[in-house]
């Protein structure tokens, strides 16, 4: 099955809640988290990794908090999860998780490869205006 880490999940529940704000406003890791169930302790990380990617901004002060850098639809999902995840792939002996005799000589790597691109593409077709 293939299935987003939890990072990159909450990281597209957090676009997803901050599309909804008005221009002129933002929301606290913290109000964030309580609002949609996120951790509270990964919350303000997985917002720390999108600003400095340039997909959320802070805004300081007493209403401050967090909002969208960009337009919603200018912003894919490939975006998010490379931010969040880096470049993973479907199988994790691409990803150094996994140690396999098999390596060199195996026949569905390739194909693993394949699909991941074509996954990959499809998330970068979708952007958070969509969710």
């Amino acid at each position: 099955m293939i299935r987003l880490s939890r990072r990159s999940d909450y990281g597209l529940v957090a676009l997803k809640a901050l599309r909804e704000l008005g221009v002129d406003d933002a929301l606290s890791a913290r109000e964030l988290a309580v609002r949609h169930g996120l951790p509270a302790d990964l919350t303000p990380k997985v917002l720390a990794r999108l600003a400095q990617a340039g997909l959320v901004e802070s805004i300081l002060g007493k209403s401050g908090g967090y909002r969208l850098a960009r337009l919603p639809e200018l912003i894919s999902v490939a975006e998010v999860v490379r931010v969040l995840d880096g470049d993973a792939t479907l199988a994790p002996c691409r990803e150094g998780l996994l140690e396999c005799n098999r390596f060199e000589s195996c026949d569905i790597r390739h194909p693993l490869d394949t699909l991941h691109r074509e996954v990959m593409m499809v998330l970068d077709r979708m952007s958070i205006a969509q969710l």
